[in-house]
This record gives structure tokens, C-alpha cells and sequence, in this order.
């Protein structure tokens, strides 16, 4: 086991090296292949990992990855942003903050196109930054909120890292989704509260009520974008078509309403962003094949049945395991961006969260919540180094403005560890 887990330390620290996670994953596992069979040169290594990569690879339920992302970068490239924060702060500049309350809803509503904290921060969070410091707000407290609603994308379904945890752990995409719906709101809530509570703290002036005609011109020209999360997530749950299929309408829709409909790229943009998107796919599926390859070499060395032995001597009780998980998913979240560390710890701890009769979807929003709050936290925090030049502020200075973030995060993911049912219920009701 010693040598299994040694294996996993060196992994974090070609990770936190720089080395890019696919190719850190490649030496890993046939590290781990060598030390299966008990020669570093046996062909029978290479032949494994082979053809284990290749047998995941095969899977339709990643054909939406390359969808999902074609979907957002032209979303971000439509000039969408700009139409639904424009529609969000007229809506809510009668509420002190109004501007840092639409910071928020519009990431929710970005994150139900994107499923990126990265782009939100880039493409979303310039305007909103533009549009925060050109109403008055301190440039520490609009970068502070923007980076801090960025989470929402990798939860707000569609999200990638989702589906890296339901490729990785065979559960449904669908439910994965329906469960994400509900702990989203929960930190958007969050946000916003915090946002009152500042606003009522420094007194933040509101603002002017919208009258209906201003409301209307506002929301026609975003009302089109915000249908994209609900085309989603109502196709999948009338069963028009399935998450795969769900990904591709998704890219069609942001395809026709950019390009013809709101007419801001043409063929040559377009055959860019699809250039853009098979780069960045590439990379995902190279991270999927190595890790998912480790995974069953872990597995086959038995890794996860004797560490769920060594948890089964601190506890038998499946909440506090989940506490134990959330410490380990926060230290791994520092050094490994989220899609990459859930691709290679899920095979690892989705046995042992299942040898304590912990449901898998539940496990798996969990996980994913906190390995986003990694996002905002060095070493890695690849928001926060985003925000270093959205916002023109030093990196140090950014994880102090996040820290707070970070903690009423971290506090919204032990509210769901305690209430399984705020991750379970809609999956339950709607499938």
C-alpha cells in the first residue's frame, strides 16, 4: 500500500511542479503498472495502460465535454455577457449593492451556459469588474465578489466536473445535474447574503426602481441567452434527450443565436472557437485516459480497500467520514486544479464512499463543491491568478479578499454533508 500512496504523493508534486496533469498522470500510472507486475520494463505495463485508457476513452457520455465547451466559449464569444449583466443590474439596482447583488445572479445564470469558473472570471468578470468600480464600489470588494461568484460555474449545471465524477464513478449524468441544482442556489444565497450584510455595513447607497418599459429593454436582448440552462435541464428531465444530446443542442443554440441571430462572429470566429474547443478537449480526454488508467491500476492493487479498512479503524460513522473527506478534498484542492483532481480521486474513494453506504451523486456534489473552493486558494487558485489581471490587483492581495468567500463556502459544504437531502431530493423527485 505504502508504495501505491507514494505514488499519489509524486503525482501532487509533478502537479505542483508545473508539469501539465495528463502527462504527470501518464509517468504515475505506468509507475503504478510497473510496481503491479514487478518490472519496470514488462510490456505487459504499457499494454495495460493502453488499452484501459482507450476502453474508457470509449464511453458517449464524454462526447458532451467537447459540446459543453464549444457551448460556452461561444456564449462568451456572442456577446452574451454583456446582455445578461446589463439585464441583472437594472433588475436589482433598487437594493443597496445592486451592482454586487448582479455580480452574482449574473454568474449563476453565465454558469447554467459556461460550466467555467476560468471564463466566467475572464470574459464575465471584466464587465462586471468595469461596471462595480464605475458605480463606486472599492476595486478590493468588486474583485473579492467576482471571483467569489465564479464558483458557481463548475456547479450550476452544465459543468464539466460533473461529468468527469459521473464518467469516473458510473452514475447518471442527469441526476448529477438535478442533485448540483439546489446546493448552486444554496451558494448563491450565500453570496448574496454576503453582499446584504456588507452593503448594510458600509452603506451602499440602492439605487432607482426600473420601470417596466426599462425592465423590458433590459431583458429582451438576454432573455434568448437565458433560456440556454433551461433548454438543458428541461430537454434532459422531459426526456427529449439525453445530457450527451443535451450538450450538442446546447452548442447548436449558442451557434445560431451568436452567429445569426445576434450576428457578433462569423465562419472564420466560429472555425476558431471550434479550433479553441478541440484543443481544450484534447486536454481533458488526455487527463481522462491516464487518470482513469491509474484508477483501475490502484484498484487492482486493492488501495482503496485497505484505506477504507485503515477509515474503518478512526470511524465507522458515514458523517464523519464525509468530514474527513471534505479536509482531504480542501489540502488536494490547493495543489490540483477541480476537473483533474476528481478525475483521479474518484476512482480511489468512490469504493470506500460506497463500503460506507454513502449515496454516490450525494458524494459526488459534495466533492465537487469543495474541490471548487480550490479555485480560490493558493498554491494553484486558478481564479485567483485570472483575477490578477481582470482586477489589477496582486496575488496576495486577492486571497485575502477571498478568504471570506472561502470560509462561507466551506460552511455552505458542511450544511450539504449534514443534509443529504438538499443534494438528493431533486434527483429523487424528478427521476
Amino acid at each position: 500500500m505504502i508504495e501505491y500512496v507514494g505514488l499519489l504523493v509524486i503525482l501532487i508534486a509533478l502537479i505542483t511542479c508545473g508539469m501539465p496533469v495528463g502527462f504527470a498522470s501518464g509517468i504515475v500510472t505506468y509507475l503504478g503498472a510497473a510496481i503491479y507486475f514487478g518490472d519496470l520494463f514488462d510490456p505487459r505495463a504499457a499494454t495495460m495502460i493502453a488499452r484501459l485508457a482507450i476502453d474508457k476513452m470509449d464511453d458517449f457520455l464524454l462526447l458532451s465535454i467537447p459540446f459543453f465547451i464549444l457551448a460556452g466559449r461561444l456564449m462568451n464569444t456572442g456577446g452574451i455577457t454583456e446582455r445578461l449583466f446589463s439585464f441583472v443590474a437594472v433588475a436589482t439596482r433598487p437594493l443597496p449593492g445592486g451592482h454586487a447583488h448582479a455580480n452574482v445572479l449574473a454568474s449563476l445564470f453565465f454558469a447554467g451556459m459556461s460550466g467555467s469558473a476560468t471564463a466566467d472570471a475572464l470574459s464575465l468578470g471584466r464587465i462586471e469588474m468595469r461596471a462595480m468600480l464605475a458605480h463606486g464600489y472599492k476595486r478590493e470588494f468588486a474583485a473579492g465578489i467576482t471571483a467569489a461568484s465564479s464558483l458557481l460555474s463548475p456547479v450550476i449545471p452544465p459543468s464539466i466536473a460533473l461529468v468527469a465524477y459521473a464518467v469516473q464513478a458510473e452514475v447518471s449524468v442527469a441526476a448529477m445535474f438535478f442533485a448540483a441544482i439546489v446546493p448552486g442556489l444554496l451558494m448563491t444565497a450565500g453570496f448574496m447574503a454576503y453582499v446584504a450584510w456588507q452593503a448594510w455595513r458600509q452603506d451602499f447607497p440602492a439605487g432607482a426602481v426600473a420601470g417596466p418599459r426599462e425592465l423590458w429593454a433590459a431583458f429582451r436582448p438576454a432573455a434568448l441567452s437565458m433560456l440556454t440552462p433551461v433548454i438543458i435541464i428541461g430537454g434532459i428531465y422531459l426526456g427529449v434527450f439525453t445530457p450527451t444530446e443535451a450538450a450538442a443542442v446546447a452548442a447548436a443554440y449558442a451557434m445560431l443565436l451568436g452567429g445569426l441571430y445576434y450576428r457578433e462572429f462569423g465562419a472564420r470566429r466560429l472555425l476558431e472557437e471550434i479550433r479553441g474547443t478541440m484543443i481544450d478537449s484534447a486536454v481533458v480526454m488526455l487527463i481522462v485516459a491516464f487518470t482513469s488508467a491509474l484508477g483501475v491500476v490502484l484498484i487492482r492493487a486493492e488501495l482503496p480497500t485497505e484505506l477504507a479498512e485503515a477509515l474503518a479503524g478512526l470511524t465507522q460513522d458515514p458523517y464523519v467520514l464525509m468530514i474527513l473527506m471534505v479536509i482531504l478534498w480542501a489540502i488536494v484542492g490547493c495543489f490540483m486544479a477541480q476537473t483533474p483532481a476528481i478525475l483521479v480521486l474518484a476512482p480511489i474513494l468512490v469504493p470506500i464512499a460506497q463500503s460506507y453506504g454513502i449515496d454516490l451523486v450525494y458524494f459526488g456534489v459534495v466533492m465537487t463543491i469543495a474541490l471548487t473552493v480550490g479555485l480560490l486558494t493558493p498554491p494553484v487558485g486558478m481564479v485567483l491568478y485570472a483575477m490578477v489581471r481582470v482586477a489589477e490587483l496582486p496575488f496576495p492581495t486577492l486571497v485575502r479578499i477571498s478568504t471570506p468567500y472561502v470560509i462561507l463556502t466551506f460552511g455552505i459544504v458542511f450544511v450539504l454533508v449534514a443534509l443529504p437531502e438538499l443534494s438528493l431530493f431533486l434527483p429523487r423527485l424528478l427521476m
